[in-house]
């Protein structure tokens, strides 16, 4: 099977099982946020902030050599599958006895043995990185999307029950334990290839150095992306970072669900491509991926901003209102958070891991200064913190990466150009139609007509603005 058809299959299960699964998960996150209050996020986003940082560097970036090496020495995953061991016991034992700490840093105490609960999850990681760098390697993504889209649906459903059963921030809690728990089973049962360990680090020097830019490209990332919730919970406390996180959650859905995909097909696919072909198909597969992703997102964030308090309203209710602005100006942003996705896999594809680091070195030092100066204007002023620095990161970033493939950075901000035109009018449609809908903030009838016209004024301009690429999205969803 050549790289095309690899990749146009990887999609096709992929994508199936991630849109199906959201279909299902985000009614039932949707419910659980009627159910739970602002309080009960702010302390889960608190709780991951740390978490999450450490999921990340969990494998110190051998996961990512896995993926890369297509023929690896037996005793090499030995010892490979010792350090994630090492790493993962190490970080739960980090969190579980450091739980205290971290609730007085937010002076927070029921943040405690919320900590301790979610520092399970670290002992159920040791056993997924080998199933799935191999899946990922060999691009077998038929049963990775079943496990996928059977893990999403179980662990949903049980921060949903828990949720009715009134157990507030520890449905969110449990919840992403048994998630982990259902997905470490789910890979081994369908990808049985866990070996001995070794703790010996001799001959894994090259390994470990990409891994120290692949660990770093990560945390990096994860510190301008996540420093924002850091920065609210402590300066904010955990009531207001709630309507935050909720907001960031609502509008993140889409980005992380397509993130995922992207991340776990885009790696091996750049991999193929680097290796058997040449960087000029690299280019192209770069400029259309972000044809197609900007005719797909610029319409959906643009959408959700322009709608966000009635869906704020109608989703939530009155009790999430204030989470509204947060939404309105975070979707604007998102589009271009979505398109910069594409550039870590591709720079890991074609052995640029420094240029894939250095590029969220510069968002790590920008990012935070803007959240802690935004802080200053409470919530919202974290929200206005992304819209005026992250498009000074995402152009420095796209520069840097269209010059490590050759690429000028004008053709590819091209490929947005058109879709962001049309969202643009899409926008101005629905604000100026709003005053002559039925119905009134709150009421389904009233969202869904808002829906309606934005879609039909997205559609019409695109029909007259990138006829063209509109034919070529069809064909690709098709395909």
């Amino acid at each position: 099977m050549d790289i095309r058809s690899k990749v146009m299959s990887a999609l096709r299960w992929s994508a199936a099982a991630r849109f199906l699964g959201q279909a299902v998960s985000w009614g039932i996150t949707i419910m659980v946020m009627r159910l739970l209050s602002p309080g009960d996020y702010g302390l889960m986003a608190m709780a991951m902030v740390l978490v999450s940082f450490l999921v990340l560097l969990n494998t110190f970036g051998l996961d990512a050599v896995l993926v890369q090496e297509k023929e690896m020495d037996e005793q090499v995953r030995r010892k490979i599958f010792g350090v994630i061991i090492v790493l993962n016991t190490l970080f739960f034992a980090i969190l579980f006895f450091g739980a205290g700490a971290a609730a007085h840093f937010y002076n927070e105490p029921p943040l405690k043995p919320i900590v301790q609960v979610l520092s399970i999850q670290f002992l159920l990681l040791i056993f997924e990185t080998l199933p799935q760098s191999e899946l990922e390697r060999d691009m077998h993504f038929a049963g990775r999307s079943i496990v996928d889209f059977t893990t999403l649906i179980i662990g949903s459903l049980t921060t949903l029950i828990l949720a009715l059963l009134d157990y507030g921030v520890w449905a969110l809690i449990w919840g992403t334990v048994v998630t982990n728990a259902a997905r470490m089973v789910g890979l081994n049962l369908i990808c049985r290839n866990q070996v001995w360990p070794s703790f010996s680090l001799r001959g894994l020097g090259a390994h470990l150095s990409f891994g120290a830019f692949v660990t770093t490209d990560r945390g990096l990332w994860y510190f301008f992306s996540e420093s924002d919730k850091f920065i609210g919970g402590k300066l904010l406390g955990n009531q207001l970072l709630g309507y935050y996180a909720a907001a960031s959650q609502l509008a993140s859905m889409p980005i992380n669900k397509i993130s995922g995909l992207l991340n776990s097909i885009a790696f091996p696919a750049f991999s193929h491509v680097h290796a058997h072909t040449n960087t000029e198909t690299v280019r192209s597969y770069l400029l259309k991926a972000t044809r197609i992703l900007g005719i797909a997102a610029f319409p959906v964030f643009f959408g959700i901003s322009v709608t966000a308090e009635p869906t704020i309203a109608a989703l939530l209710g009155e009790k999430w209102l204030p989470a509204a602005p947060i939404l309105q100006i975070l979707g604007v942003v998102m589009p271009f958070r979505l398109m910069s996705n594409i550039f870590p896999p591709l720079l890991w594809g074609i052995g640029c891991p420094r240029t894939s680091a250095s590029n969220f070195a510069i968002a790590a030092i920008l990012m935070p200064i803007a959240f802690y100066t935004g802080t200053r204007w409470g919530i919202v002023g974290l929200a206005y913190a992304w819209l005026c620095m992250y498009p000074v990161v995402f152009f420095i970033t796209a520069y840097r990466t269209c010059v490590a493939v050759g690429l000028s950075v004008v053709d590819y901000l091209k490929q947005m150009l058109r879709p962001v035109a049309a969202g643009m009018i899409m926008y101005a449609v629905v604000v100026f139609c709003q005053q002559y809908v039925f119905g009134s903030v709150g009421d389904w009838l009233y969202l869904i007509q808002l829906v309606i016209l934005g879609a039909l004024s997205y559609a019409g301009a695109m029909l007259v603005i990138d006829r063209q690429g509109l034919q070529e999205t069809f064909e690709l969803i098709r395909s």
